[in-house]
């Protein structure tokens, strides 16, 4: 509907129409909302003065911009979210521009000329529609309840941003070098970030074949539970590396030894996804940014599937799962306009349905 708006009236700041409300809503949430009372009571305890630091157990990042946020906004817990949420929320916009343009430059007349609602005018740098896939679950789920998590992919995505670039300069390796040490400054398991920039930059589209059979083989080894016989192992072995000492120290946080076969029950999450990359590799998009997109993707679907029986392990698939509504919004942006809105309609329901649940309803 927005984005109808901006077509027809021209009106570029239509997203906020969007973004305002659903920082009101984020901010005005429930204290029931999972994680939410103790961020709250954080920012009760934390001391404004940046020269002042007492370790909380997190990130300084994420400390220090809590200073500078109770700062401006004092112990007022509802501004003090709001602006967590505008900030990451503003950040992704100038992402999704920085990726759009890219992709619109792949595609230069080919683009350009299509009769469907890929039209220039439709998605524009002012569109939403990234945004409302953006929200329809990880935005939520990252603004209302793991904070550090979402700030910390917020600076991810932006450095994917300069990753995909065609043709980088020293410049944009410093730029990107430089959002990776701030994501990991607001959570440590933006360490994975490296792999991510790794293979949007050298990653490149493989044959439909190859994509069919490892989609099928996640599917497999999802369902098969693998992880059963093959977790421990795994698992043991990534925690055994000194290297690696903090990121093991937080897999075991999320999942650990005794936890290792609590999860046993199918994922609808899961299966979501791992139907969508049938779909979405079913299309007549050339785009080099797309499938680098979508490889991030359907990384974290590998993991996902290898480490199904670690508790808690989607918060560190959800760092590949994420850019899932990169991939969407480039897939929506080439398809008719009736399969525009069926595909549209389907992936916000239903992934708005996942994290309501998670919230448990108490949003409000």
């Amino acid at each position: 509907m927005f984005s109808h708006i901006e077509k027809f009236y021209n009106i570029p700041f239509a997203k906020w129409v969007f973004i305002i409300p659903f920082c009101f809503l984020i901010a005005n949430r429930s204290l029931d909302v999972p994680d939410t009372e103790p961020y709250f009571n954080y920012l009760i305890n934390e001391d404004p003065s940046i020269i002042y630091f007492e370790n909380y157990g997190y990130e300084a990042g994420f400390q220090m911009f809590t200073k500078i946020s109770k700062f401006i906004v004092g112990e007022n817990y509802n501004l003090y979210f709001t602006l967590i949420t505008l900030t990451n929320l503003l950040i992704i916009d100038i992402a999704l521009t920085r990726i759009f343009n890219i992709f619109c430059f792949e595609e230069d007349d080919t683009f350009k000329a299509s009769n469907s609602l890929e039209s220039v005018e439709l998605l524009n740098k002012y569109s939403i529609l990234p945004l409302t896939l953006y929200v329809a679950y990880f935005g939520i789920y990252f603004n209302a309840i793991v904070l550090r998590v979402g700030m910390s992919l917020t600076f991810l995505v932006l450095a994917s941003s300069f990753a995909i670039k065609p043709q980088k300069k020293i410049l944009d390796y410093l730029i990107i070098v430089a959002l990776l040490f701030v994501s990991y400054s607001f959570h440590a398991i933006a360490v994975l970030g490296i792999i991510i920039i790794l293979l949007l930059i050298y990653s490149k589209q493989q044959s439909l074949k190859i994509y069919i059979w490892i989609c099928t083989l996640i599917g497999i080894t999802y369902f098969s539970n693998l992880t059963f016989r093959l977790g421990d192992t795994v698992f043991g072995f990534i925690t055994s590396l000194n290297t690696l000492a903090y990121l093991s120290g937080k897999l075991s946080a999320y999942g650990g030894d005794s936890a290792m076969f609590d999860v046993t029950k199918i994922s609808m999450k899961f299966v979501f996804f791992w139907l969508m990359s049938f779909t979405l590799i079913f299309n007549q998009i050339k785009s080099k940014v797309y499938y680098k997109y979508f490889n991030v993707f359907i990384t974290g679907l590998a993991f996902y599937a290898l480490f199904r029986s670690v508790l808690l392990v989607e918060r560190v698939t959800d760092f590949f799962l994420l850019f899932s509504f990169v991939v969407f919004y480039l897939f929506l942006i080439k398809q008719s306009a009736l399969k525009f809105w069926f595909y549209y309609i389907m992936i916000v329901l239903l992934q708005l349905t996942f994290v309501l649940r998670i919230t448990n309803h108490k949003l409000v």
